[in-house]
C-alpha cells in the first residue's frame, strides 16, 4: 500500500450459501477481485446487472462479509483489515466508510423527517449536542441544494431528486473519506442526473472525498470517473484509466459494453450490436474464462484455463484478465472495430 492509497482490496470472494465441506457449493458472486484506490480518486465499477458490482460495494461497507480475501482501509487511526474486523471495530470504522444507495425512496424512513433522518448518524456515534447537530444538519441540507426548511418534511413530499439529495446529505453527515455510491443517479431523471452528478463532483473537490461509484451506465461513468473496473460474474475484465479505455479497450467485453452503448458516426446514430452467446453460471466449478461462452474471439484455450488479470502489452498500466488481448485491436468507442476474425 503506497502513501496515497486508501483502500486495497486483494482477492476478494464472496459466496452466498457455501456449504463448509462442498467444494464449490453456493453462489460465487465475487470471484478474486484485487484493486486499489487512491485517495481523492472516483474508481467506477461497471457491468450488466447481476455482474457482481454492488455485492462488491457492500463487501467493503461491510453489510457482507466476504468468503476470503483482504481490505485493508487506510483509516485515520491507521490502517485496518474491513474483512476481520469485529463489530466495536466496524462500528469505529464506519465513520470514515459510508454508502449512498440507489433508490432513495426505499433508503430513507418514510416515517422520519428529513432532519431527523440527517441527524440519525450524528446521534448513532455521539457526535456534538443537540444545537450543533440541528446547526449541521441545516447547513448541510442547504450545502446539497435543499432548503433548511426541508428539515420538517417528510420524504414523500419531496421529488426523486431532492431525496437523493437529502442521503447525500445524510452520508456527509459524520464526515467520510470514502463513499460507495450504488448507482445513485439510475432512478433519476437525465436533467436531475447530471444536477447530481455536478454536486458529487464539488464535494468531492471541497472535502476531498473518494468514491467507488457503481453503475451500469457508461455514459454516467464517462463523466465521473478517474478509473474503470469492468466487471463479469463477479470476475474483473479489465482495469483502466477512463480515458485509455474509451480510446482502446482492452478486453471483448469491454468492447461488447461499449458497443450497446449510443453513439453518432458521421451525424448518425451507429446501430447497437448485443452480445450473443450463453452465459455462463456464477459457479465456483466453472472452467476457463466466465466470457468465453458470450466472446466472439474465444478458443478452446478460453473454455479449459482461467486468464490472470495482467498488465496489457499495447498500454502496461491497463490491466486486463484475457488470453489473446495482446492480438486483439477493438477499436475505440467512437470507432468500431472491424468483424471478429478467427485468431489461431
Amino acid at each position: 500500500m503506497t502513501d496515497d492509497t486508501i483502500l486495497s482490496v486483494a482477492d476478494l470472494s464472496l459466496r452466498f450459501g457455501a456449504k463448509p465441506k462442498v467444494k464449490g457449493s453456493g453462489l460465487l458472486a465475487v470471484n478474486k477481485v484485487s484493486f486499489d484506490l487512491k485517495q481523492g480518486e472516483t474508481l467506477s465499477i461497471v457491468g450488466e446487472s447481476g455482474s457482481g458490482k454492488t455485492t462488491i460495494g457492500r463487501c467493503i461497507a461491510r453489510l457482507y462479509a466476504p468468503s476470503q480475501g483482504s481490505m485493508v482501509f487506510q483509516a485515520k487511526d491507521g490502517p485496518v483489515d474491513l474483512a476481520t474486523l469485529d463489530k466495536a471495530g466496524l462500528r469505529k470504522v464506519r465513520r470514515e466508510i459510508q454508502m449512498l444507495f440507489q433508490d432513495p425512496n426505499a433508503s430513507l424512513n418514510s416515517r422520519m423527517r428529513i432532519g431527523e433522518i440527517v441527524a440519525e448518524p450524528l446521534e448513532i456515534h455521539g457526535i456534538g449536542t443537540k444545537a450543533e447537530r440541528i446547526e449541521r444538519v441545516r447547513s448541510l441540507l442547504e450545502r446539497v441544494g435543499l432548503s433548511a426548511d426541508a428539515v420538517n418534511r417528510y420524504p414523500h413530499q419531496l421529488s426523486g431528486g431532492q431525496r437523493q439529495r437529502v442521503g447525500i446529505a445524510r452520508a456527509l453527515t459524520i464526515s467520510p473519506r470514502l463513499l460507495i455510491c450504488d448507482e445513485p443517479v439510475s432512478a433519476l431523471d437525465v436533467s436531475v442526473q447530471a444536477q447530481v452528478l455536478n454536486l458529487l463532483g464539488d464535494l468531492q473537490k471541497e472535502m476531498g472525498l473518494t468514491y467507488i461509484f457503481v453503475s451500469h451506465d457508461l455514459g454516467v461513468v464517462d463523466y465521473i470517473s478517474d478509473r474503470i473496473m469492468v466487471l463479469y460474474l463477479g470476475t474483473v475484465m479489465e482495469l483502466a484509466t477512463r480515458d485509455d479505455l474509451f480510446a482502446a479497450p482492452a478486453h471483448p467485453y469491454t468492447r461488447a459494453l461499449l458497443d450497446a452503448m449510443p453513439a453518432r458516426v458521421g451525424g448518425k446514430h451507429r446501430k447497437r450490436k448485443v452480445l450473443s452467446g450463453e452465459i455462463g453460471g456464477p459457479s465456483g466449478l466453472r472452467k476457463g474464462c466466465v466470457f468465453a461462452g458470450r466472446c466472439p474471439f474465444a478458443t478452446d484455450i478460453c473454455r479449459t484455463h482461467e486468464p490472470e488479470l495482467r498488465p496489457w502489452r499495447r498500454r502496461p498500466e491497463t490491466r486486463v484478465a484475457c488470453h489473446h488481448a495482446d492480438d486483439l485491436d477493438l477499436g475505440s468507442y467512437d470507432q468500431p472495430p472491424p468483424e471478429p476474425e478467427s485468431l489461431p
